[in-house]
């Protein structure tokens, strides 16, 4: 089975990922050689790194599935958006506008990563009021959820669910990143591991290590979970 990237900047020229065509495909290419099979693209939502349109989105979903395919590339890719909460955002929520996980009812959302824990928590009960299950992006940013894993457990119980990166988890984003996230992933809170890839460089869609780690270290079940299972059960 193929991984699932439920969070990924690959459509081009819309927010500080893939800047073109051409970077996407090289993008997909490396995507493809690490054992990714679908991919979920997640271009920004925040001010200052772009707000397209949800026919800006569609539209460039479009130009890329073409591409891809003239390049042979098999990957199949789907549609959301990466909130950055703030009032706008409450406000599309409750319009029931948002652009969701490849037409899932669930919502990404991320948050400065100084932010308060109260204000996150309120912003996944605003997103639950509004009939859309929250998945907090790359949860281990958040300084103050990491003070505790209790804290994350506590946006589980009110219905969140949880991703992380893989960068993170094999230690690419520092020792304490990579020790937080080991708490969660040892607690069984996280529900998603993806790339968040911006290029085809530094931040280029890389699983297929992170994959061996999690098997080696958590089993197998768990990590068909975390890179495909879950994924196929909420969002496609």
């Amino acid at each position: 089975m193929g991984f699932v990237d439920m969070h990924s900047h690959i459509l081009p020229g819309l927010d500080d990922g893939s800047k073109n065509m051409e970077q996407s495909l090289a993008m997909l290419r490396i995507a493809e050689e690490e054992g990714i099979r679908v991919i979920i693209a997640t271009p920004h939502n925040m001010p200052g790194k772009g707000c397209p349109t949800r026919e800006k989105l569609e539209e460039k979903l479009k130009e890329l599935r073409e591409a891809a395919e003239k390049e042979d590339i098999s990957i199949e890719i789907f549609l959301g958006t990466e909130y950055y909460y703030r009032e706008e955002v409450s406000q599309i929520f409750d319009r029931e506008e948002a652009v969701t996980m490849a037409d899932s009812d669930c919502v990404l959302m991320e948050f400065n990563p100084l932010e308060e824990k109260s204000y996150i928590y309120n912003a996944v009960r605003e997103a639950y009021s509004s009939g859309y299950t929250p998945i907090i992006a790359h949860v281990e940013r958040y300084e103050q959820l990491m003070k505790k894993p209790e804290y994350v457990k506590n946006l589980k119980d009110m219905g969140a669910f949880v991703q992380v990166n893989a960068s993170s988890v094999i230690g690419d984003n520092g020792f304490h990143t990579k020790r937080d996230v080991k708490k969660l992933l040892k607690a069984g809170y996280v529900d998603f591991v993806s790339t968040d890839a911006h290029s085809d460089r530094n931040r280029a869609p890389r699983m297929a290590k992170c994959a061996a780690y999690l098997n080696k270290k958590y089993g197998e079940a768990y990590a068909n979970k975390l890179l495909y299972k879950n994924a196929e059960k909420y969002l496609l």
